[in-house]
């Protein structure tokens, strides 16, 4: 499996012009300081933003060419943002459950059980949103996330709003889910440490253009690369 993506998207004086494939397992990282259209890309491939002229092929489905454009509810896919973006009226439980009524059931691939267990929020369940740590709430948003069994992970710096050690307890959790379910992982970071510890191939963005696209260690360790 593999994820081909080709967008030339112009907003104002910026231009995003990229054309990768990256792998269709483990976690690829988005790698750039800000404004050089990271989340661009991912609202793109998440189809949040429609832009004429996109390409993107998930595995042997096309997701978007010039003659169709699946829409982001129908594209099988988790998306978990900066801030956790739970349902503040509804429970932990709820939140999950939420997640998982947007798959049919002969399709779901991850139980609820299966997502509260590898995200270890099962003492969770009962709480609502307001009542929880930072950490707890972006466990809980990867959980919805998986809960619709997606076929692609998109996660825009899911860390960015949370303090060192709230990094440091959702981090391992994250590291696990490529190996522990198999779904790809498509993961948006500015930090080179973060990445370094979590992805199996890294794109680094500038100003809109790939500088490179690799393994995680081949591409940390040129030489030529900022």
């Amino acid at each position: 499996m593999s994820i081909e993506a080709r967008f030339h998207i112009q907003k104002g004086d910026f231009v995003l012009d990229v054309d990768l494939t990256i792998p269709g397992q483990g976690i690829t990282a988005v790698l750039g300081p800000s404004g050089c259209g990271k989340t661009t890309l991912l609202r793109a491939i998440s189809g949040l933003e429609q832009h004429q002229g996109g390409f993107l092929k998930i595995e042997d489905i096309i997701w978007q060419d010039n003659s169709q454009f699946i829409p982001p509810h129908q594209r099988s896919l988790g998306y978990v943002f900066q801030e956790s973006s739970l349902f503040a009226h509804l429970s932990v439980r709820r939140n999950l459950e939420d997640g998982l009524k947007r798959v049919p059931e002969i399709e779901q691939k991850v139980s609820l059980e299966q997502a509260i267990q590898l995200l270890d929020i099962g003492n969770l369940l009962e709480r609502m949103p307001a009542t929880l740590s930072g950490g707890e709430r972006q466990r809980v948003a990867i959980a919805r996330a998986l809960a619709a069994s997606p076929q692609l992970l998109l996660m825009d710096e899911p860390l960015a709003a949370l303090d060192r050690n709230r990094k440091r307890e959702v981090l391992p959790y994250i590291e696990s889910l490529p190996k522990e379910l198999g779904i790809p992982v498509i993961y948006i970071s500015h930090s080179a440490k973060e990445v370094g510890r979590l992805a199996d191939h890294v794109v680094l963005l500038e100003a809109g253009r790939i500088v490179a696209t690799g393994g995680i260690h081949d591409v940390f360790t040129r030489l030529d690369l900022p």
